[in-house]
């Protein structure tokens, strides 16, 4: 079964005001917050101490998130399962399980990816990573996901409501 299209990117390229300015396409399947979770539980500021941690906790809650929404509507997922390979890469670890969920969980075609923006990446208490650390976030996301061949669509670097726009008419189609 497929279901719904994946809108992702690195951390700081717009995904979250994205996702915000989609209105009229159904409701957003939320990326698990792990993070912030994490931090309300314990006052760690992050998991970074323990990216294997991490990584499963992200994978299990995708997952659930995957097999608890229905196929009807296509909503747009925030991130999807992929990510979880991504992210596994990027800490060095087996993406194996992940790639796994990936090939038993498919999306809908095509995958709207964000690209790194420099001009308007900030770091905060949340978002500590670089710029060029994004920057290979990024090409992980590409390798994944077109290793599990996903079409990949590049949102436009322009203002919300044009990549919005943008997101909507191939969704569906032109207003």
């Amino acid at each position: 079964m497929v279901k719904g299209y994946v809108i992702t990117g690195a951390p700081g390229t717009g995904k979250t005001a994205l996702l915000g300015g989609l209105s009229g396409i159904g409701a957003v399947v939320p990326e698990p917050a792990l993070i912030t979770e994490h931090r309300e539980a314990t006052g760690e500021h992050s998991l970074d101490g323990r990216p294997d941690e991490f990584v499963s906790r992200l994978l299990d809650r995708s997952v659930e998130s995957y097999d608890r929404t229905f196929a009807v509507d296509l909503p747009p997922y925030d991130r999807g399962i992929p990510d979880c390979a991504a992210y596994a890469l990027g800490f060095g670890l087996d993406p194996g399980p992940a790639m796994e969920q990936s090939r038993l969980r498919r999306y809908a075609d095509p995958v709207f990816l964000l690209t790194p923006w420099e001009e308007i990446y900030k770091t905060d208490d949340m978002r500590q990573a670089t710029y060029s650390m994004i920057a290979g976030f990024h090409d992980l996301l590409v390798t994944v996901y077109s290793d599990l061949g996903y079409q990949l669509v590049e949102v436009p670097q322009a203002d919300i409501a044009e990549r919005a726009e943008f997101v909507k008419d191939l969704i569906s189609g032109p207003s």
